[in-house]
């Protein structure tokens, strides 16, 4: 707490004058008291919206009363901003590039008229853009919190942008980071539901024990964000809260899709149909509060990062992956709300001398469910050098199931493969686990559709494989690909369009054979979410296995 020296001076000569001169003066001496000079608001941190009453530079006690920036505040002035020793000073920013930092100050309510927040101060924190996207800033407080019986958690306002918009929060020790001994929280996690103010609570869990560790607030408000214009985030109002109740994220059941490219031509990173490259370490420790673990699921292992914030993958060795064409995730979660997957290469020839690191965001338009993300590696290859990718990094919320990752294509025939089972019949054809039928008795237009069907393209043509075997009659039959299904958007056939068929291929004989069916190139502009089997021979039974569709990567 600041104290006013120049009270303490003036108080003190006229007590060292009254004590010398009690025996001269006769008359009761009058003391002036100059008035407290009123505190100003420092010359970089924005406007001034203190008023008469306001002091800057005092920590907060949240075991008083709640932080409300209303009569008192930490300073914000970037001289009073502690070094990577944290040794002086009362807060600090990260996630700066050069001279690109944020800026944190107090500022007017940009809106105080509603039920949440009219608080006339608040803090107000700028986000350049060329910041990273976990910049942020952290402020002390003047003691460590001790938590109320029923309120173990941490309240506090946020102004938000959008609803879905990620804020995290840490609470720390005094400790500089990678110090012995340094206790924290981990990132905590809140979404916001709206625009506008919104209260954000965050559980604080009991590692061991919550009381008298932490006395510093590490805030990030625009978590996993890349700013393409400036951005502006608002604060305020921080107390303790009752917990939130906390809904488990739901887990796979199943094990996903078995990948089907020869192990010849892939390079694994983590999957159990290939042999992993050798010197990986799976959690190094970067400081990160996700907990990672492997999972046996449906008889398969999978990847779990659980309280995700970031998580690295680090290889003893660079691989060289310049080769290939594309990188397969398969992904799991059911809470989070942003998720990145990020290749690293050592720092390059630009000015900087950090590594070199591209992200691509996953889609989690399907969460509780898995979900293949194929990704063209030009993505990368602008600022990543995909002959020396040494690590691999994740940034993101929540709970998150990873498997069969790997890099695979760059062969004169690669492509993209995708499993079909063709499992839903239709106008009277008749299907039994893989045995397909077509009666003469059922409607012309019956067959067969893939129930699950990945959203293809053919610009470069592709291929259909699978093993047929029939019960001794000859079957005729070929494949369908459809923009969308029959009457998708009410439009009956005209939903389907455009769409082509293979050429009739014959199935002969009892025992299994590989079949390949040529899938002709079509405009680079279609893609085809209806995939149908027909069959051309009626009343005669075909057994169809390991169906696998490929979309080449360029012209055969």
């Amino acid at each position: 707490m600041k104290i006013n020296r120049f009270l303490i001076l003036t108080f003190s000569f006229f007590a060292v004058t009254l004590s010398c001169e009690k025996d001269v003066v006769e008359e009761t001496p009058i003391i002036t008291v100059e008035p407290t000079p009123e505190p100003t608001t420092p010359d970089d941190s924005g406007t001034d919206t203190s008023g008469s009453d306001f002091v800057e530079g005092i920590d907060p006690n949240l075991n008083d009363e709640p932080i409300t920036f209303e009569e008192y505040g930490p300073s914000f002035d970037v001289d009073n901003a502690q070094a990577a020793d944290r040794l002086e000073g009362n807060w600090g920013f990260f996630g700066g590039v050069d001279d690109v930092q944020i800026t944190v100050e107090y500022a007017e309510n940009p809106d105080s008229d509603n039920d949440v927040n009219s608080s006339e101060r608040v803090v107000k924190v700028t986000e350049p853009v060329g910041v990273q996207s976990w910049a942020g800033f952290y402020f002390m407080l003047e003691e460590k919190v001790n938590f109320p019986s029923g309120k173990e958690a941490i309240s506090f306002q946020f102004y938000s942008p959008e609803p879905g918009h990620v804020v995290l929060l840490k609470l720390e020790d005094e400790l500089a980071n990678e110090t012995e001994g340094k206790k924290s929280t981990g990132d905590l996690f809140a979404e916001t539901t709206g625009t506008g103010w919104e209260t954000v609570v965050f559980n604080i869990p009991d590692k061991e024990g919550r009381d008298g560790f932490y006395n510093t607030f590490t805030l990030i408000l625009g978590y996993g964000l890349t700013n393409e214009e400036e951005t502006t985030y608002y604060i305020d109002n921080f107390e303790f809260a009752t917990p939130v109740e906390v809904i488990a994220a739901a887990a796979p059941t199943t094990a996903p899709e078995v990948p089907t490219y020869s192990a010849d031509n892939v390079i694994s990173i983590f999957s159990d149909a290939y042999t992993a490259v050798e010197g990986i370490d799976l959690n190094p420790n970067w400081g990160q509060s996700t907990v990672v673990t492997q999972e046996t699921i449906d008889e398969n292992t999978v990847l779990k990062y659980e309280n995700l914030n970031y998580q690295g993958t680090v290889f003893e060795t660079a691989i060289d992956v310049s080769s290939k064409t594309k990188l397969n995730i398969d992904y799991f979660t059911g809470d989070a709300s942003t998720l990145k997957f990020f290749l690293i290469s050592p720092d390059g020839d630009d000015a900087d001398e950090a590594a070199e690191e591209k992200a691509f965001e996953l889609d989690l338009t399907n969460e509780g469910q898995w979900n293949r993300a194929i990704i063209d590696l030009t993505h990368f290859s602008d600022v990543v050098d995909l002959s020396d990718v040494f690590q691999i990094k994740v940034e993101g919320t929540g709970t998150v199931y990873f498997d069969n990752i790997f890099f695979y294509g760059g062969e004169s025939d690669s492509g993209d493969n995708f499993t079909n089972e063709y499992g839903g019949a239709f106008g009277g054809a008749v299907v039994v686990g893989t045995t397909f039928n077509f009666p003469s008795s059922s409607e012309v237009w019956a067959g067969f559709a893939e129930l699950s069907p990945a959203t293809l393209s053919f610009p470069h043509g592709g291929k259909i494989t699978f093993n047929g075997a029939t019960a001794g009659t000859d079957v005729d039959l070929n494949f369908k690909f459809e923009r969308l299904g029959h009457n998708a958007e009410g439009n009956g056939a005209a939903d389907t369009e455009p769409s082509f068929s293979t050429a009739n291929i014959t199935v002969s004989g009892t025992d299994a054979t590989s079949y390949t069916v040529t899938i002709p190139a079509q405009d680079e502009a279609y893609t085809f979410a209806s995939h149908l089997l027909y069959l051309v021979t009626q009343d005669a039974e075909v057994t169809l296995t390991d169906i696998i569709i490929t979309s080449y990567h360029e012209e055969q």
